[in-house]
């Protein structure tokens, strides 16, 4: 082996390592990670709109 060259096996498996790894370890926590939802798309920040809505619609104000 030249000087200056690392082992060919060990590079090519940590290359593989990271090329399959490193996509699935993001594409996982992608699926697995709960998005936070705003509170103003939770059902406690919607209902208070529909209720508003409903009373300008209905003649409740």
């Amino acid at each position: 082996m030249p000087p200056g060259t690392a082992p060919g096996g060990a590079v090519i498996i940590l290359g593989w390592v990271v090329v399959i790894g490193l996509p699935l370890v993001v594409f996982v926590g992608a699926i697995l990670w709960p998005e936070r939802t705003p509170s103003e798309r939770s059902g406690d920040g919607i209902r208070p709109r529909i209720e508003a809505d409903n009373g300008w619609r209905y003649g409740g104000w």
